[in-house]
């Protein structure tokens, strides 16, 4: 008889990619067949219909198959995901890394479940994700995902020591600590620790912890612990992704953010004055309603001022039962035109970086010839002669290669 696997259909953030690791490993450790799970997305409607569609096309090419859909779009509009065809159930987005969703055990839900197990996470030995934080206190004007992910939990300092005890023990070599508001770390736990103080006394603890990377940092939420980390800490990968949005003040007002651009540039400078080699990253929304050309002009200029060199760009897409949605819109053809422009700027950006590394000798977290990372997180793809050669035993190792040249967004390096 031949066997039906399951597998996981992703869409979304990175926090939804590495929830879908999750599951895959729990769908195939347990030997769950005939399954498929869609973890849906939220963040923009184009978002929501890509996952609608996903829905439908497996509901044809596997009719025999169990649909069970997670994830911020079937949270929010669980009616509307549930009546698709072929849709079996809907599985909370707290509990969606928990065995007990897609296998009947005895379990307790309760808030300690809003986080992956670690037996759970790939055993790829290269790069763990420990989510350390869940949901969302603040509502920006244009963000559904809150309503998707609900109010902000903390994995307590205690089981976050334990967890990083386990995956170093399994073999991993680098963690990247991850949330949906990760500086909001802290707030719901005794005392208030925030992220900076809870890192600089996981690292004290854990020697044997060599690599930390953080997924993406609020810059209204950097405090002297965290810039330290940033400024003076080896072991904090230097890349820094930074929840931006817009560079110009009046329309991160509009948006209900918390920092400014004076704030984004200060900390850009003050890091790199210390720490030269760190790299900056963003996420910016396009065409957010009310942007003109002045607005969109500043965007523009921070990303050339700070040199991000890794900006994902969102056009704004209005979110029903967001305030932003009720604002006055920016033409569809002119958030076509920035996006273009914006994106332009961001890879002459990233070219030119990449440029100054080649002839350097750099280190990498070895994953595979064809693309691992830098430390300061540029792609990087082998080649030559030694690359030919059988890599298995450096899987997971930091090895030390030289860059000899670039192509497209990634280093070419040779052993």
């Amino acid at each position: 008889m031949i066997k039906k696997s399951s597998k996981v259909i992703n869409l979304g953030c990175r926090l939804n990619f590495s929830e879908a690791e999750v599951i895959k490993n729990i769908l195939s450790k347990n030997h769950l067949q005939k399954k498929i799970v869609v973890n849906t997305c939220a963040v923009t409607n184009q978002a929501v219909q890509k996952s609608i569609y996903e829905i439908n096309k497996v509901a044809k090419t596997h009719p025999d198959y169990e649909i069970i859909v997670t994830g911020c779009a079937s949270q929010v509009d669980k009616t509307r995901f549930l009546n698709l065809k072929n849709v079996r159930r809907i599985v909370d987005n707290r509990y969606k890394t928990q065995l007990f969703s897609y296998k009947k055990i005895n379990g307790i839900k309760n808030a300690k479940y809003r986080f992956p197990d670690v037996s759970e996470y790939s055993t790829s030995r290269t790069r763990a994700t420990l989510q350390i934080q869940q949901g969302c206190n603040h509502r920006c004007t244009f963000c559904i995902i809150p309503f998707g992910r609900g109010d902000a939990v903390s994995l307590p300092i205690g089981e976050i020591s334990n967890r990083i005890k386990k995956i170093v023990e399994m073999g991993y070599r680098e963690i990247t600590f991850t949330g949906v508001d990760l500086t909001s770390f802290g707030e719901d736990l005794p005392g208030k620790p925030k992220l900076g103080s809870m890192l600089r006394r996981l690292l004290s603890i854990h020697p044997n912890l060599m690599r930390v990377r953080l997924s993406s940092v609020d810059p209204a939420e950097i405090d002297e612990d965290l810039m330290y980390l940033f400024k003076y800490e080896k072991r904090l990968m230097p890349h820094l992704h930074l929840s931006l949005q817009s560079g110009d003040n009046l329309i991160l007002k509009r948006m209900k953010r918390r920092h400014s651009r004076e704030q984004v540039l200060e900390i850009c400078k003050k890091i790199k004055l210390t720490r030269p080699e760190m790299t900056f990253g963003s996420d910016v929304i396009v065409g957010f309603p009310t942007e003109n050309e002045k607005n969109f002009n500043n965007t523009i200029d921070l990303i050339e001022d700070c040199n991000f060199s890794n900006v994902h760009i969102f056009p704004f897409s209005p979110k029903k039962g967001t305030p932003a949605s009720k604002m006055p819109q920016v033409d569809e053809n002119l958030k076509i035109q920035r996006v273009k422009k914006i994106r332009k700027t961001s890879r002459k950006i990233l070219s030119n970086l990449m440029k100054k590394k080649i002839g350097r000798k750099v280190e990498i977290l070895f994953e595979s010839n064809k693309k691992s990372y830098t430390d300061d997180y540029y792609k990087v793809s082998l080649i030559g002669e030694k690359a030919q050669l059988n890599m298995k035993k450096a899987i997971g190792s930091v090895i030390s290669v030289r860059v000899v040249s670039k192509k497209n967004d990634r280093l070419m390096a040779e052993i």
